[in-house]
């Protein structure tokens, strides 16, 4: 069981690397970890599968980072959604194939024909130096954190969902103090 921050940070990366774009990657993870009421119940391949779903809503970009060579970032880049995730999955972070293949959705044929075809687009753009952008991209990866602004935009979402709560008990308290009020006045109009 990973703790909240190790969560943001796993989606956070894996997201990154799927859409090349470090902001969209922050919306991923408000998909991905806060709509999920307890994380205790979202174990790694779930996680995983979440970060896919929703960085193919997101149109690739190319990724850019002072750490990974542009003939690289450019290959990424060319591959289509599928292709990108099980490269990743499989030379990257070094999953399972059927990891992979349940991360991505589909069967284990199909992550493998997608990573054979992610492959042969890797070595015809790289040739030789695809082993090293490998690791590059590896690297790079590993040094993602989340950034700052995400956890102040998470912070201030809290605040405000706490102010709304406070404001509506608030209100909840002046209706029912109305309500014992007007129940507590005496009936003048009636008699016997």
């Amino acid at each position: 069981m990973l703790d909240r921050e190790a969560c943001e940070r796993r989606v956070y990366r894996l997201a990154t690397l799927l859409t090349g774009n470090p902001v969209a990657a922050t919306k991923v993870i408000a998909q991905v970890i806060d709509s999920q009421p307890d994380l205790r119940n979202l174990d790694s391949a779930h996680m995983d599968r979440l970060t896919v779903l929703r960085s193919r809503e997101i149109v690739p970009a190319t990724l850019v980072a002072e750490t990974i060579p542009p003939a690289m970032a450019s290959a990424l880049a060319g591959l289509t959604p599928q292709q990108r995730e099980a490269w990743v999955f499989a030379r990257v972070y070094r999953a399972p194939d059927r990891e992979a293949a349940r991360a991505m959705d589909c069967s284990l044929t199909a992550s493998q024909r997608h990573l054979e075809l992610a492959e042969q687009a890797m070595d015809a753009k790289l040739g030789a130096t695809a082993s090293a952008a490998r690791t590059a991209v590896l690297a790079y990866s590993m040094q993602l954190d989340v950034p700052g602004f995400y956890r102040v935009q998470r912070r201030r979402r809290q605040h405000a969902r706490l102010a709304t709560l406070l404001a509506v008990a608030a209100l909840a308290a002046m209706v029912i103090a109305a309500i014992l009020l007007w129940w507590s006045r005496p009936f003048s109009g009636l008699t016997h």
